[in-house]
C-alpha cells in the first residue's frame, strides 16, 4: 500500500509531465537560419548548394503536394524527389508521379518507387506508367527511355548486385530502413523518455553494409550515392505523432551542388555525384566542400582528378567536428580530430571520400572525388 502511494505521489506527476511533453511533439534543435539564404559552392565559382529530400512517399501523409510544400519551407528545403511505391497490380496514371516543377517556392522532381530484387529501384524526373514486375534491367531501362535516372535504394537489401549494377545512384543511408530497424516497443519508449535530438540520434547509423557496397562499386566505377527519407513514422505516442514529416525534414538531408535550382541543373548534379548528405540535427550545414586541387586543376565531388605530383584532396567544414575521416575505397587514409579542415596527399588512384562526426554519430557524408 506505501509503495502504491509513493507512486501516486512521484509517479503520476512524472508522468502527466511526459504526456505534456508528447503532446507538445517538438521539433529537432536545428538551427536554420533566420531566412532561407542559398549559399555558394565553396571554391567553386557559379555553383550553389542547395538542401532537398530525397525519396519522399507523400500518398501515406494524407497530405496534398502543396502542403508538403508549405512543410518544406518551414524548413529551408530546396527541392524533394517524390516516390510513392507503386502497386503491383500497376493501374498508374500520370497524377501518381507527383506535378514537376515549383510548388509554393519549392521544386519538386516528379518519381515512383518500385519493389525489386528485395529492395527497391526509385525512377527519378519519371512521368509516365511502367509496367511493375519488370526485370531489373528492364526496369531500368524503361526509367532511362523517360529520361529519368534509377536510384538504388538500400542496396544491402537487394538480393543480388546484379540487380542494382546498372542503377544511376545508390541511396546508402535510409530513414525508414533506420526506422524499421529499430525494436518497436524501444523506439516507443525513446520516444516517450527522450527529446526528439535523442531520439532522432537512434535513426542516426552509419550505414555500414551499405558503405561496404559502395566503396566495392566506386573501385571500378563512379557511382553517386545519397540519403532517402522513406515514408515517416508517425507513430502515436501518448496522443502526439512521433518521426513526422516536419522532424524528419529537420533531421537529414542531401546537397546538390548546382549551377540553379532548375530539373535540368538539379538532376544533373545528382547525376554527377556533385552532392552530399548532412545530418542537420547535429549542426546546421549551409555548405560544406571537398575537391582535389593540383596547380590550376580543381575537382569537386563526384569528379575525376588524374594523380600527380602536387595534388592535395581537401574538405572544408561548415564548423568544428569531433572527428574527420577520410577513406579511399572503404579504408581510412587520414583523419583530424575537433576541426573544420582536412588535407590529404594521395599516393595511390582510389575513391577518396569524407565521413565527419558529431558525438559519435555521423554528421556529414560526401561522395567521393576519383583519384585516377
Amino acid at each position: 500500500m506505501m509503495r502504491l502511494q509513493i507512486f501516486f505521489r512521484r509517479g503520476l506527476p512524472i508522468v502527466a509531465a511526459l504526456m505534456l511533453a508528447g503532446c507538445s511533439a517538438p521539433l529537432p534543435s536545428t538551427e536554420l537560419p533566420p531566412a532561407r539564404y542559398i549559399q555558394p559552392a565553396p571554391e567553386f565559382p557559379g555553383f550553389f548548394d542547395y538542401r532537398g529530400i530525397i525519396d519522399l512517399p507523400i500518398k501515406t501523409s494524407g497530405m496534398d503536394q502543396a502542403g508538403i510544400a508549405d512543410l518544406a519551407k518551414a524548413a529551408q528545403i530546396d527541392f524533394i524527389f517524390l516516390a510513392d511505391r507503386v502497386q503491383p497490380d500497376g493501374g498508374e496514371s500520370a497524377a501518381d508521379f507527383g506535378i514537376g516543377g515549383f510548388t509554393n517556392e519549392i521544386l519538386f522532381v516528379p518519381g515512383r518507387a518500385f519493389e525489386i530484387g528485395g529492395s527497391e529501384i526509385i525512377g527519378v524526373n519519371i512521368h509516365d506508367p511502367i509496367k511493375p514486375n519488370l526485370t531489373p534491367n528492364d526496369l531500368i531501362s524503361a526509367i532511362h527511355d523517360q529520361g529519368g535516372l534509377a536510384i538504388a535504394a538500400d542496396p544491402a537489401k537487394f538480393a543480388s548486385s546484379a540487380d542494382y549494377g546498372l542503377a544511376d545512384a545508390m541511396e546508402v543511408y535510409s530513414q525508414r530502413s533506420a526506422w524499421t530497424a529499430q525494436n518497436p516497443t524501444a523506439l516507443y519508449f525513446r520516444a516517450i523518455f527522450l527529446g526528439p535530438d535523442h531520439f532522432l540520434s537512434a535513426l542516426d547509423l552509419r550505414p555500414d553494409a551499405n558503405l561496404a557496397l559502395y566503396d566495392r562499386m566506386t573501385a571500378g566505377a563512379r557511382v553517386p550515392m545519397l540519403a532517402g527519407m522513406g515514408a515517416p513514422g508517425n507513430m502515436n505516442v501518448l496522443g502526439a505523432k512521433v518521426g513526422t514529416i516536419p522532424q524528419l525534414f529537420l533531421f537529414c538531408t542531401t546537397h546538390l551542388i548546382a549551377r540553379a535550382r532548375d530539373s535540368g541543373p538539379i538532376l544533373e548534379a545528382l547525376r554527377l555525384g556533385h552532392s552530399y548528405a548532412s545530418f542537420d540535427y547535429l549542426g546546421y550545414v549551409g555548405t560544406f566542400a571537398f575537391f582535389a586541387r593540383a596547380g590550376d586543376t580543381i575537382a569537386m565531388m563526384g569528379d575525376e582528378v588524374r594523380l600527380a605530383p602536387g595534388l592535395v584532396l581537401k574538405t572544408e567544414l561548415p564548423a568544428p567536428a569531433d572527428r574527420i575521416a577520410m577513406y579511399r575505397s572503404g579504408a581510412e587514409v587520414a583523419s583530424a580530430e575537433n576541426a573544420s579542415t582536412l588535407e590529404y596527399a594521395p599516393k595511390s588512384p582510389g575513391a577518396y571520400r569524407i565521413e565527419a562526426y558529431r558525438s559519435g554519430k555521423l554528421w556529414i557524408l560526401s561522395n567521393p572525388v576519383y583519384v585516377r
